[in-house]
């Protein structure tokens, strides 16, 4: 793998004559950051970590840990930003309770646009995959589940959400089980670059 290399001001400064190693350095750079090497900036058109800034950071876009976090009454992402694509990993969420996990997206003043029962009355190992695909348009239709399961009962391999008759810019995503907390599991937020909705 090529090895990626901060290049300094002063080491391209007018006037200056670039050493070996710089030059070495704008060579082997745009590789470095193609293969994902230690250090290099992230590749934004491609899922990554929504805190994630450069490779190796250490950054896994986790935004919900039970481990840390504790009970909480639901997990809410941030807020969508314009030329962003989004993708919600929810992995073994446990309830205080029984009852099923309903996720639900929000349109502009946290109101709900449409949610999704995602079926079970097992309060262990409810995990589930959903992208949004350019969300900071104003459209029909948003999102799909690329996985769902709960417990010992599965529902549908790919949900979506419904058609809704009036189109909607979404603002963010949340999970939450029906009238229990959450007391466990994990939840990671990833995006990448589109262009679509940039001003």
């Amino acid at each position: 793998m090529t090895t990626w290399t901060s290049i300094s001001n002063a080491a391209v400064a007018v006037g200056g004559i670039p050493s070996s190693s710089t030059v070495t350095a704008l060579r082997d750079n745009p590789s470095a950051i193609a293969e994902a090497a230690s250090g290099a900036p992230i590749v934004v058109s491609g899922w990554h970590p929504i805190d994630k800034v450069t490779i190796g950071d250490g950054k896994t876009g986790l935004i919900y840990d039970g481990a840390v976090n504790g009970t909480v009454a639901n997990v809410t992402t941030d807020v969508f930003e314009d030329g962003w694509d989004y993708r919600v990993s929810c992995q073994g969420l446990t309830s205080s309770g029984t009852g099923g996990l309903i996720a639900y997206v929000l349109w502009e003043g946290e109101t709900v646009y449409d949610s999704i029962f995602l079926g079970g009355s097992s309060s262990a190992n409810a995990s589930f995959e959903t992208e949004f695909v350019s969300p900071r348009i104003a459209k029909n239709w948003h999102g799909n589940f690329l996985i769902t399961s709960r417990g010992s009962s599965i529902s549908d391999s790919v949900r979506w959400f419904a058609y809704n008759v009036t189109a909607k810019k979404l603002s963010r995503f949340r999970i939450l089980f029906n009238l229990n907390n959450i007391t466990g599991g994990k939840v990671y937020l990833f995006r990448r670059r589109e262009y679509a909705s940039l001003p």
